[in-house]
């Protein structure tokens, strides 16, 4: 009985392994059909050497000699797109012909890199849309090196270029946020498209910051939004942190003029996310001497109510309790004390050149609201300085 199963399962395995074998062969012979297929359709018949070493079929174009690039074909029963074809040719091609390029055309101090799925990643520092152009043409002089040597990456829609603009300041943007990012090039179907420099220009001057940044300012982000610099952003900078004007429109907020001194009213920003419920009321002030627009007026205040947390610089604060972990006093977050007299629990505490004041829930741990509140003395002395 015992040698009657045991001829069962020996004579199971060997179906078993002769199943996986017959598999294995016929897949093989398949992911050599589907790989010569693609290969022809990508560069064309008698175009390419290709060798197999078990699943990895290796290629040469003829026209680039130098370079060998794998392929591999991926089974994945859950998967609709099984079986799909994987290959290094993005990345053998990408980085060789960056390293091609800057051994013979100088870059400055600007660097050059690929970077999958980007493709081409060309990395600049300036301070100015004119200074743009030279690293600008030096981009196109890449360009016409690949168009020239290397016409198979734009044949296969190895193409995209993403420029990387460090040092000139947009309206809303802050020191954590300094890499203006602009799409170059890419393949569509109508061949190699290239955004000229007219049309960055086009793009960015409407978006340029027209006012020295405070340096006493600080930094603070909620939950939404991008970063906000309180004592330094005008109303106009606001506009720009992707972020919802609720009371007003834009063309609306932009006829009002404040009078030197004068604080406007409270402005409601939200997000666009209709799943987040923060809201950043924002106050501004004429720092100025002489009427100015609401636009060019100073931030000095926000209320930010509903955030699950917040950064004031240098820390990030939990605002809403979560009994899963530590919670810590948002107040010796940054290293002060609570409010202890009538004043400090209406005007906040004094943290750096702002004052602060965390509003507790009523019925439960966490913070409902906080209010940052800028100490007007040293806007007024940046104005004096900017002035002089």
């Amino acid at each position: 009985m015992n040698m009657k199963f045991l001829k069962l399962i020996v004579i199971l395995c060997i179906i078993i392994c002769s199943t996986v074998l017959l598999n294995a062969c016929s897949h093989m012979k398949e992911d050599n059909e589907l790989i010569v297929k693609y290969l022809d359709n990508t560069f064309g018949k008698n175009t390419y050497t290709i060798r197999q070493d078990r699943h990895h079929w290796y290629v040469t174009l003829n026209k680039y000699p130098e370079l060998t690039f794998f392929y591999t074909v991926s089974h994945d029963p859950f998967s609709m797109s099984s079986p799909s074809i994987k290959t290094d040719f993005d990345h053998v091609f990408g980085e060789y012909v960056v390293k091609k390029y800057k051994e013979s055309y100088n870059l400055g101090e600007d660097k050059l890199s690929f970077d999958s799925p980007i493709n081409f990643v060309y990395y600049t520092k300036v301070t100015s849309l004119e200074e743009l152009k030279i690293p600008y043409d030096r981009l196109m002089k890449f360009i016409s090196f690949v168009s020239e040597k290397y016409p198979v990456l734009i044949d296969v829609g190895l193409m995209k270029i993403r420029m990387d603009i460090e040092g000139i300041h947009l309206k809303g943007m802050d020191d954590n946020d300094s890499i203006i990012y602009q799409h170059i090039s890419e393949v569509k179907k109508d061949g190699l498209i290239i955004k000229s420099y007219e049309e960055i220009c086009q793009e960015l001057t409407p978006k340029l910051k027209t006012h020295l940044d405070n340096p006493d300012g600080i930094i603070f982000h909620a939950d939404i939004g991008r970063s906000f610099i309180l004592g330094s952003d005008t109303f106009e900078d606001c506009l720009y942190k992707s972020l919802i004007l609720e009371n007003g429109t834009v063309d609306e907020v932009k006829k009002i003029i404040l009078q030197p001194g004068e604080l406007s009213e409270f402005y409601t920003f939200k997000s666009e996310n209709q799943y987040k419920f923060t809201e950043i009321n924002l106050q501004a002030k004429n720092l100025s001497d002489s009427p100015c627009s609401l636009f060019d007026a100073t931030i000095i205040k926000a209320v930010i109510d509903g955030s699950e947390d917040i950064y004031i610089d240098p820390v990030w604060i939990e605002l809403v309790f979560d009994k899963r972990r530590e919670w810590k006093d948002p107040y010796e977050m940054l290293g002060v004390s609570p409010p202890k007299t009538e004043k400090e629990n209406i005007e906040g505490v004094q943290y750096k050149n702002i004052k602060v004041l965390f509003e507790m829930n009523k019925y439960y741990k966490g913070v409902k609201k906080v209010t940052l509140t800028f100490w007007y003395f040293l806007l007024i002395l940046f104005f004096v300085y900017v002035k002089i």
